[in-house]
Parts: structure tokens; C-alpha cells; sequence
């Protein structure tokens, strides 16, 4: 996410005013541990099914979505000759449907079989992801998305996808599952679909819907749109959304709180709708379509930038009798999520620049969860958008941290213990940098600021470099 000047502005002045208390020798280790073990996924699916061409038929859609870091890229010869594709990566998706029974739908997935089963449909894709330079084929933020449908009647089916990346086979990549499929006509409560709110975009039912396609997650901090399927439509009938918190505890959805509720205008509710999937600008959409042999939906804005980033049940319910109508159950997440943040204990150690020693010691005192309140206490007086979730100075303070970690980190010092790293944090990225190799003495690099400018020399040949000056400009 790009932050406006204002919020490095501000966060540059809560770090000047602040003292800096002692380091800890302990904190390059706990780096290490965050950075194993709070690997991001890499890879998602989304199973929907959408109205088939009759009343009876269903399409059956496996959406997937890739992260290029997950995908073996390869720089292209034409790379050479300065084409705009640099790096490239290609996939290759099976997806093969049996006709299954009761017994593999109450089965785990891995128990899961299809030995002797017989094939009732099967789709192929083959899609490529392009790159301009090395880092971006590294992202953890570009994906490659795509799908394949399939059509199917009512009832139970088992189905296998394997994977391909490049020009090997992947078994990890291998997924089989169980489902029953239900006619559109035959449901009694409808299907939503997540798809993303582009700022200044409408939700009006007739326009295209980009899926989110990040397996029934959302971004954390952002709202999103939601597509409902609403079987049995009554326009005498109202009809509100809500939006309910759950204990996500082993196999326990119970709801502990609804944090939003609203009643569905009319307007948003369309009666002759019929989705088809499509794809545009490499995102996965859905074309929604009029249709004499439509069926009713809402088209619902879902102000997800107000919650926390927690497990959550949406429902669309009649206004009078309380039914439940259509509903899915969808994570938040902060998919860019520094690694500084994943653990309590080392964000609040990191607070060292930006206040005393004194202050952390009363943030790290109490159980977790009063250490967690007063932790968020902490950063929440110090949010420049109070009426979001999201706190953007917060996010880019720990962003800041990863990055010195990973950029400035030598064999004795994790980089945010190190002069550059402390600056960076400080100051943010330079407007300018500069290195020169005198030819008596060690490199010089040279960081320039708007109203300042400093300078480091190497200490050693591997990367180490003391603060030498700093100069007002």
C-alpha cells in the first residue's frame, strides 16, 4: 500500500520527539523465527457454483489465484532484446469430476478416493505470469489468476485438481474434495459471492464484479463488495445483511457479536440476474447479465475497513420472520502484514525508538490480553484515520522494520540495530542515495532527505556502514 507524505510527515515527527531506550540482543533471533513462521500463503482456491444454461444444470468453478513468489519463473530471451516480459512462468491446471456418494462427502479430504469412480467432467487451463524485473516475480502482492468450469447436474460429486508449475508436476499441489451440488431452483439458502470495492465504484447489480479470489478471504482494512443469491425472492418482503463475528475455536462457529446491520434497499436487490464468469485485465470476474430466466440477487457494499481482522459469518435474513436467506462465512486478511507485527512481545520491544524504556516496560506487563489492549491503546491514540481499522502509520512503522531488517542486516547486527537501519526507520527512504568509492579509504554512501543529509562509511566489506555525519540542508 502507498502512503501519502503526510503519514511518513507524521510518523518522521513522533519518532524525533521520542527518546531511545536500550537494545536487545535477543531481537535478531526473534526476526528470524517471525520470518519462518509467519509465512504468507502462497496459493488459493475458490469453489462457487454459479445458474447453470437451464433451470436443472449448475457451473462449477474452481477459482485459483497464485502468488508469482509461489511460481518457478525464468528470465525469457527476449528479455535481452529489452522486451517488457523479463520473466516468465507458465501453470497448467487439471481439473477432472466423478460422479461420488454420501460416504466420500462425510470423508476428510485426505481419505477421499476416486478409484472406480466414473468421470462426469473435466477442465484444463494453461496460463502464464509475466514479470518486468527479479522482485516483482518475488512478490508476495502479484498474482496470477484464472478458473475452470464445468457443468453438472444435481448431486454428489468427488473432484481432483493437480497442478503443474513450469515443467514439472507438483503433488503437493494435488487437492481432492467432496460436494453435493444443488439446482438454483432447489435452494433454500442461497450462495455469496466476495468481490472487490474499487474506490469510487458503484454497486449497482448491473455492473461487472471482480471475484477477490483469495479462498473466501478478504483484505483486511478494505470494504468489499458481496454478490447474494436470494432463493424464493419476494419483493413484499424486506430483507437486511449483517455481519456477525465467530469464535473460530477448533470446530466451533459460534457467534460472538454482530458488528453490523443494515436493511437492503430495493434498489439493490435485482430479480433477473444470471452470472457468468469471465475474465478482465487477468482478474477473474463475473459478467452480471439480465436475463428473462434470472434470479434475484444483492448487490451489497460490506464496510469491512471498520472490523478487525477476525473470522466472520455474513447472513441475509427476511426482515420479519429472521430466516436466513443466503450466507458465507469469510476471513479478514492482512495479506501484507509486516512480519514485525506477528508477535506481541517483539512489536512492542520495537518500540524502543519511539518511546522510553519506562513506557514499554508498562505495555509488556499483564496477561495477553492486557498487553494486546494496551498495545492497541497505544497505536490507536496515534491513528491518522480513526474511523477505519486499518492504521496506517502503525503499519508503516513495523513495515519500516522489516525493511532495515531485510536491506541493512550484517553478520553481527540485525539491520534495525544498525546506523542505517535506525535511520531509515526514522526518516523513511531516502529522496536520494548516493555511494562513492574514494580511492584511499572505505565506501562513503550518501543519504539525502529534504531537510537533511546523511553519511555513512563502511566499516568492513560485508555490507556494515556506522553513521559518519548528518548535516541540515
Amino acid at each position: 500500500m502507498k502512503f501519502s507524505f503526510s503519514i511518513f510527515s507524521l510518523l518522521a515527527t513522533v519518532l524525533l520527539l521520542s527518546s531511545v531506550s536500550e537494545l536487545y540482543g535477543q531481537r535478531r533471533s526473534d526476526y528470524r523465527k517471525l520470518s519462518m513462521e509467519g509465512q504468507r500463503p502462497s496459493f488459493f482456491f475458490d469453489f462457487i457454483t454459479l445458474p447453470g444454461e437451464n433451470g436443472k444444470e449448475v457451473t462449477f468453478a474452481s477459482i485459483y489465484s497464485f502468488s508469482y513468489r509461489s511460481l518457478p519463473f525464468k528470465k525469457t530471451n527476449s528479455a535481452q532484446n529489452k522486451s517488457d516480459d523479463a520473466f516468465i512462468s507458465s501453470i497448467t491446471l487439471n481439473m477432472e469430476v466423478f460422479e461420488s456418494g454420501p460416504a466420500q462427502l462425510k470423508a476428510k479430504d485426505s481419505d477421499i478416493s476416486v478409484k472406480g469412480l466414473e468421470s462426469a467432467a473435466r477442465a484444463f487451463a494453461n496460463d502464464t505470469a509475466y514479470a518486468d524485473t527479479y522482485e516483482q516475480s518475488q512478490s508476495d502482492l502479484n498474482f496470477l489468476q484464472g478458473q475452470l468450469d464445468v457443468s453438472l447436474r444435481p448431486g454428489i460429486y468427488s473432484f481432483v485438481l493437480q497442478l503443474t508449475r513450469g515443467e514439472r508436476s507438483d503433488p503437493r499441489m494435488s487437492k481432492t474434495q467432496t460436494l453435493r451440488i444443488q439446482s438454483y431452483e432447489d435452494m433454500e439458502v442461497g450462495n455469496v459471492l466476495l468481490g472487490e470495492k474499487h474506490k469510487g465504484e458503484s454497486t449497482d447489480a448491473s455492473s461487472t464484479f471482480e471475484l477477490i479470489s483469495m479462498g473466501n478471504n478478504v483484505r483486511y482494512g478494505q470494504d468489499f463488495r458481496a454478490l447474494a443469491y436470494i432463493p424464493g425472492y419476494s419483493s413484499a418482503q424486506k430483507y437486511t445483511v449483517s455481519v456477525s463475528a465467530l469464535n473460530a475455536t477448533q470446530d466451533d462457529t459460534t457467534k460472538t457479536g454482530q458488528l453490523y446491520s443494515e436493511s437492503i434497499p430495493g434498489e439493490k436487490i435485482s430479480t433477473n440476474l444470471r452470472p457468468a464468469l469471465g475474465s478482465h485485465n487477468q482478474k477473474n470476474i463475473l459478467r452480471l447479465s439480465p436475463s428473462s430466466n434470472g434470479f434475484a440477487y444483492a448487490s451489497l457494499t460490506i464496510p469491512n475497513s471498520t472490523f478487525p481482522n477476525d473470522l466472520y459469518r455474513l447472513e441475509v435474513k427476511e426482515e420479519k420472520t429472521g430466516k436466513t436467506v443466503s450466507q458465507t462465512v469469510f476471513q479478514s486478511m492482512w495479506i501484507d502484514m509486516p512480519r514485525s507485527l506477528l508477535s506481541l512481545d517483539f512489536s512492542t520491544k520495537m518500540l524502543h525508538y519511539i518511546v522510553s524504556q519506562e513506557t514499554i516496560d508498562r505495555l509488556t506487563e499483564g496477561n495477553r490480553a492486557e498487553r494486546e489492549q494496551k498495545f492497541r491503546s497505544f497505536w490507536k491514540k496515534k491513528d491518522p484515520t480513526p474511523k477505519t481499522e486499518y492504521n496506517e502509520l502503525m503499519a508503516e512503522y513495523y513495515r519500516r522494520i522489516d525493511y532495515a531488517y531485510q536491506n541493512f542486516s550484517s553478520s553481527t547486527q540485525p539491520g534495525f540495530d544498525t546506523d542505517q537501519g535506525r535511520i531509515y526507520i526514522t526518516y523513511g527512504p531516502p529522496r536520494d542515495k548516493e555511494r562513492k568509492f574514494p580511492t584511499s579509504g572505505s565506501t562513503v554512501e550518501i543519504w539525502t532527505y529534504p531537510n537533511k543529509e546523511f553519511i555513512f562509511r563502511a566499516t568492513s566489506g560485508f555490507g556494515d556502514f556506522r553513521l559518519v555525519s548528518e548535516q541540515n540542508r
